[in-house]
């Protein structure tokens, strides 16, 4: 093999990562389907979204270990679709970490320099600096069955900083630690990109982990990419009750409801509920007069009355008796039903007393911040204020 054969490719720095209608077949099943985004110099993506939906598929076909079944991806001004994975100069992090049982720390994080021939000086340096960044300069002599699983992620993440790479991949990288590992594992990892400062992309099905880490998040369903934007845009103006549901921890509480005109206004009727739309959703409210909508409201803007910022009316009250109370670090957690039967859920900042549950209570509803959903497709009634979709 010749030295030009093994010399490693260089990017362009400007235009970074481009994905344009990719799509991923197995036989008469789309597992990835006409999937497109950039991914600008710096900039930390999050593909997220439950079992299946084409997100880890992705990002192996961005590595290359999956061929690409129609589309383009392009890593600066080079497409790489036939390229080899050893020749796309990536850095990924796999789940279980993939760590040679055989090997000592110092010759796992030594790996990759050593199969492309670096020399010993700068071998040396770069594994004992990684291993500094990463609090496991003392483990270097040890044997990955003498590490614990935090330990054994940390030589991963060594392992993908010594290297000089165009792209780095995280494959749920965190999934076998517990809480408070991972906790400290996504502070490494947010390091390990601060220092590079490389276009990364970063698999989890774990929502709460997407928001912690993501520069922008990019949520997936079905093999489709259903929403792109930041944490905020997805939380506050999601394009789909999906993403709705899916971002926001506790989920949305969701309740079938019909959109009535009421003078120069919209009221929404239904669930033992009528409501007064807000003038600010009035307009898109009222184009769908006699159409049933879901409505959603976030657990969070749900308000005890007397602590409610906004006045409340018999226009957005909601009765629920209380089911469960859940203390939580900043106040306690609230399962609710109401008379008709539909379970709900309400944060507050204070603790609720035990002596509620199975007490009846009042909760005024921000209707300023809830969100109108289609009741047959799922698409947002709002779509006027979201500017962050990508499909």
């Amino acid at each position: 093999m010749t030295t030009e054969a093994i010399a490693e490719p260089r990017y362009s720095s400007e235009t970074a990562i481009k994905v344009r209608g990719v799509q991923k077949r197995f036989g008469d099943k789309h597992a990835v389907e006409d999937v497109s985004f950039d991914i600008a110099d710096g900039e930390l993506l999050v593909l997220v979204g439950p079992s299946g939906c084409g997100k880890t598929t992705t990002l192996r076909m961005l590595a290359g270990l999956e061929p690409v079944s129609d589309g383009q991806i392009q890593f600066g001004d080079r497409v790489v679709n036939e390229i080899r994975p050893r020749d796309r100069r990536i850095a990924m992090v796999f789940q279980d970490y993939a760590i040679f049982p055989h090997l000592t720390v110092f010759e796992n994080i030594a790996y990759g320099l050593r199969s492309r021939r670096e020399a010993r000086k700068v071998v040396k340096d770069k594994v004992t600096e990684a291993a500094q960044t990463f609090r496991i300069d003392h483990l270097l002599t040890r044997k990955p069955r003498q590490l614990s699983g935090g330990e054994r992620q940390r030589v991963a993440l060594s392992r993908a900083m010594v290297r000089d790479a165009a792209l780095y991949l995280y494959d749920e990288p965190l999934s076998n630690l517990d809480a408070q590992l991972r906790h400290q594992a996504r502070e490494d990892i947010l390091t390990l990109h601060k220092n590079k400062h490389r276009p990364t992309v970063y698999v989890t099905h774990d929502q709460s982990e997407a928001m912690a880490l993501g520069d922008r998040i990019a949520v997936m369903a079905d093999g489709r990419i259903q929403q792109i934007g930041t944490g905020s845009d997805l939380y506050e103006r999601p394009v789909s009750e999906f993403v709705a549901f899916f971002i926001g921890t506790p989920s949305i509480n969701l309740f079938d409801m019909e959109i009535q005109a009421d003078g120069d206004g919209a009221v929404m009727v239904g669930s033992g509920l009528r409501l007064r739309v807000h003038p600010s959703m009035t307009a898109a409210a009222r184009a769908h007069v006699g159409q049933r909508v879901r409505m959603g409201v976030r657990p969070e803007d749900l308000h005890v009355p007397r602590m409610a910022p906004f006045e409340v009316t018999e226009e957005n009250t909601l009765h629920g008796i209380v089911t469960l109370i859940e203390p939580t670090a900043s106040g306690c957690t609230v399962y609710l039903s109401t008379a008709e039967g539909q379970d709900f859920v309400a944060t507050f900042t204070v603790r609720l007393p035990n002596s509620y549950l199975d007490q009846e209570i009042p909760l005024g509803i921000d209707l300023s911040k809830v969100h109108l959903f289609d009741a047959d497709t799922g698409a947002s009634l709002l779509k006027g204020d979201i500017d962050a979709v990508s499909r």
